[in-house]
């Protein structure tokens, strides 16, 4: 869709990959804010709000139109995408912990099948894009089948009684909760959202570095001045390193398959990888239990 979108408003790479970016970023706010405030307002709430927040990307983004002012058509295609990206990022904040709630002696092995939806729906989505797309189907039409699942989802929870989280069994405060993140965690977050006031609200450095200046005061605060785990600080680097790297070049798979192999060829291979991740993620509690590697044992193998 990016390079409909390329075609459609002459936007430049830089442009388009703002645009993809911009998901990444929603992304990263709707499971930092929601996986805060999941175990105070419940999980239906996030639903309800993850719910909203698809169907506002919608409009959003299907504003813009062929033969509109180019800087219109990137603001409405930026924030959609921001929007969309915001919806799926608090989706992922319920289903983690929802699913480590309704199975607490067994989470690793659902919460990689639970994982394992995400490649499961690149090989879904690089299917049906690779059908529509050959038939010169509008970006749109193709974008708005994202709307199908949203509805689906939104019934399936509809009126559901979601269970209490551990932690808001326990009767924890949110700052108790914040002590294994601690400053070092933190850091990581308020600095991503330092650079995105910068980037995408264009406010000036000082007032940037101010807001995060005082977000980082508050969580020290909250948190009794706890530095945190070193190990999860770790973590949060990696992940996001994986993340770049992984959700980056999916993002311009297009291109970069473009410059070596055939259409046809770098679609097959797209389809191709992400079905071995799916079938990888389905399996790790299988490989795990069979070969007996220990979760650390398959960070190491796939580092």
């Amino acid at each position: 869709i990016l390079a409909n979108w390329g075609a459609d408003f002459g936007f430049t790479g830089a442009q388009l990959g703002a645009i993809g970016g911009a998901g990444f970023t929603g992304f990263c706010f709707g499971i930092i804010i929601g996986g805060v405030v999941v175990d105070k307002i419940g999980y239906g709430k996030l639903v309800f709000a993850a719910f909203l927040f698809h169907v506002l990307s919608a409009f959003i983004t299907f504003a813009a139109t062929a033969g509109q002012e180019q800087a219109l058509a990137y603001k409405f295609l930026y924030w959609g995408t921001f929007v969309f990206a915001l919806a799926n990022g608090t989706l992922e904040a319920v289903a983690n912990p929802l699913v480590a709630t309704l199975f607490p002696k067994n989470r690793t092995h659902y919460l990689n099948i639970l994982h394992a939806s995400w490649p499961a729906g690149l090989v879904i989505g690089g299917l049906i894009g690779w059908t529509l797309g050959e038939g010169g189907v509008s970006w749109k039409i193709q974008l708005g089948l994202f709307l199908i699942p949203t509805v689906l989802y939104g019934v399936a929870f509809l009126g559901q009684s979601f269970p209490k989280s551990e932690a808001a069994a326990k009767g924890l405060k949110v700052g108790e909760m914040l002590k294994e993140v601690g400053i070092l965690g933190s850091a990581v977050a308020i600095y991503l959202l330092v650079l995105f006031c910068q980037d995408a609200l264009l406010l000036p450095n000082a007032a940037a570095w101010g807001i995060g200046g005082a977000l980082m005061v508050v969580v020290a605060v909250m948190t009794g001045f706890s530095i945190g785990s070193v190990l999860l600080f770790v973590l949060f680097i990696a992940h996001a390193l994986v993340g770049a790297v992984e959700l980056g070049t999916d993002g311009w798979i297009q291109n970069i398959t473009g410059n070596i192999l055939t259409p046809a060829q770098g679609k097959i291979l797209f389809v191709f990888t992400s079905l071995l991740m799916f079938t990888l993620r389905f399996c790790a509690h299988f490989i795990e239990k069979n070969l007996k590697i220990s979760p650390v044992g398959l960070l190491l193998i796939c580092a």
